[in-house]
């Protein structure tokens, strides 16, 4: 038995981590581009090298062994640990290794270009990139699935043992159609007198516009309910009605001959959105950080 750490070895533990995140070899293999023979001899010979079996295969699906279980956290750790020291390159030398981002849908478009910039800098790193809900990639950072996401800061986040970085704030407002509204500069006798497209009440930008509505004593003619603000902007120019929604980074609503951008009365109320990292690659996801704060600083 070797005992030294090669990069078979590495290579094995990759593979054995995907086995047990995707449930079957042959979930795996399609992960880390191999086939179902070849991640079979990999999981043997790391059994072999680490002289004990990891795998329960008693029953038709593959499990995990008691031994592989506890093996799981560690092999993770140690992945973790080797792509953070092949990231950590002198100043000038390119970044390599494997990255996983999330991101809400309306941030999408800057994160995606921030990426491309990214890879022309350092070419060698492999972005895997997805999009959800701010709730659900803020645990999915936490489970160390994610390495960082682009997502909306709320009072019901748990950020603890994570680094957060706000990038910029969004600030509530209407968005009304220029021909169906033209002459009309008062929000609050739009939302009395136009249909309103309500944005998901469910998220906590949904809970402020309630708040913002009860605030001004408004029963609003409710037609539609969307969880897709872009989506709300297409209906909004098509003269289905007006609506509340975050005024989007990178969008330029202000310059859509379509589309007027109202204030709303009161204290303005705004949408922050950051970077949260999980930290264990946290020379990449840096790298990323000051791309974002230098898109939205121009």
């Amino acid at each position: 038995m070797s005992t030294g750490l090669s990069m078979s070895n590495i290579r094995f533990f990759k593979t054995f981590i995907a086995v047990a995140e995707y449930g079957s070899f042959a979930a795996a293999a399609d992960r880390v581009a191999l086939t179902n023979a070849a991640v079979g001899q990999q999981m043997r010979a790391l059994e072999e090298e680490m002289r004990r079996p990891l795998f329960d295969r008693s029953q038709r699906q593959i499990k995990l062994s008691r031994d592989g279980v506890l093996l799981l956290p560690k092999a993770k750790r140690l992945l973790a640990d080797y792509e953070q020291m092949i990231a950590e390159a002198p100043d000038g030398m390119a970044m390599e290794g494997e990255v996983s981002i999330g991101g809400i849908t309306s941030g999408m478009g800057l994160l995606a270009n921030c990426l491309v910039q990214l890879k022309k800098l350092h070419p060698r790193i492999s972005v895997n990139l997805m999009t959800a809900r701010s709730d659900e990639v803020v645990n999915l950072v936490h489970a160390a699935k994610l390495d960082a996401a682009l997502l909306i800061e709320t009072a019901r986040q748990n950020f603890d043992g994570l680094s957060w970085t706000l990038l910029y704030n969004e600030p509530i407002v209407m968005l009304a159609n220029a021909a169906q509204t033209a002459g009309i500069n008062d929000a609050v006798e739009l939302l009395r007198t136009q249909p309103f497209i309500r944005y998901d009440r469910s998220t906590a930008v949904g809970r402020k516009v309630q708040s913002i509505i009860k605030s001004e004593s408004v029963e609003p003619l409710e037609i539609l309910e969307l969880n897709s603000i872009i989506g709300i902007a297409d209906l909004v120019r098509q003269q289905v009605g007006v609506a509340i929604v975050p005024l989007l980074k990178n969008f330029d609503w202000h310059k859509d001959p379509s589309l007027r951008v109202l204030p709303l009365p009161g204290d303005l109320a705004v949408r922050r959105v950051g970077i949260l990292e999980q930290g264990t690659k946290s020379a990449i996801t840096g790298e990323i950080r000051k791309l974002l704060m230098s898109a939205v600083a121009k």
